[in-house]
C-alpha cells in the first residue's frame, strides 16, 4: 500500500467524521445526564416524601466552578476504549502504557481496512483517538532512552532513541507548564492586621 493511498484514506476518514460532527452538533443532540444523590443532610437540603411513603432527602445542586468537560474529549476517550479493545497488546491501560512503533498510525488504518464488523464511525474515532493517546502524560513519561516500541500485535518493533526521548520530555514538560497556568489560583482571604 502506497503513502498516496494511505493518505487518502485517512482524509477520507476525516471527512466523513466531520461531516458526522456538523451534523450532530447542528441537530443539537443532547445525552442524559446521571442525577447525583446527596448523602449527607445539611442546611440546604429537605426532606420530602416520596411515591411510596418514604422519606427522602433532597438538595439543591451547588452551583459547579469547574468548567464542563468538552464533546471531544469524550469521542477520543471512547476512542482510546475502542482501540484497547480491539488491540489490547498495543493500547495498555494508564499504568501499562509504553511506547508504540514509529509508523502505527498507517498500520492502524491498515488494519482497520480490514475489520468488516466494525462501522466507519468507529474506525474514524479510534484513528482520531490515536494522536490523543500518544500526547498524554502517561505516554511521554513511557517514551525513554532504549524503550521498547511495540506494534499492533505487542511486538517488539524497534527502540526510543536519544532524540526521541529528549522531545518527548520537551512535551511532557511543556503539557505540565501549560497544565500549571491553567489551574486559576485559589482564592485568598485577607489577613486581618492585628492590634
Amino acid at each position: 500500500m502506497s503513502n498516496a493511498s494511505l493518505q487518502e484514506q485517512l482524509q477520507a476518514v476525516a471527512s466523513q467524521l466531520s461531516d458526522k460532527l456538523v451534523k450532530t452538533a447542528a441537530s443539537g443532540s443532547k445525552k442524559p445526564t446521571a442525577r447525583k444523590a446527596f448523602p449527607k443532610e445539611g442546611p440546604a437540603s429537605k426532606v420530602s416524601q416520596s411515591h411510596s411513603g418514604q422519606a427522602r432527602l433532597e438538595r439543591p445542586a451547588a452551583p459547579s466552578t469547574k468548567k464542563p468537560k468538552p464533546k471531544w474529549l469524550d469521542y477520543v476517550h471512547y476512542g482510546v476504549e475502542l482501540l484497547r479493545a480491539y488491540f489490547p497488546k498495543a493500547f495498555k491501560p494508564v499504568s501499562g502504557v509504553v511506547p508504540l512503533k514509529k509508523g502505527i498510525k498507517q498500520d492502524l488504518v491498515k488494519q482497520l481496512s480490514t475489520l468488516e464488523n466494525v462501522v466507519m464511525e468507529d474506525k474514524a474515532c479510534m484513528v482520531k483517538s490515536l494522536s490523543y493517546y500518544v500526547n498524554t502524560l502517561a505516554y511521554h513519561k513511557s517514551v525513554v532512552t532504549g524503550a521498547t516500541r511495540i506494534d499492533l500485535a505487542g511486538h517488539a518493533a524497534g527502540l526510543v532513541t536519544a532524540e526521541e526521548a529528549t522531545y518527548s520530555v520537551e512535551r511532557l514538560e511543556a503539557k505540565l507548564q501549560a497544565k500549571k497556568t491553567s489551574t486559576p489560583p485559589l482564592p485568598t482571604r485577607p489577613v486581618e492586621a492585628s492590634s
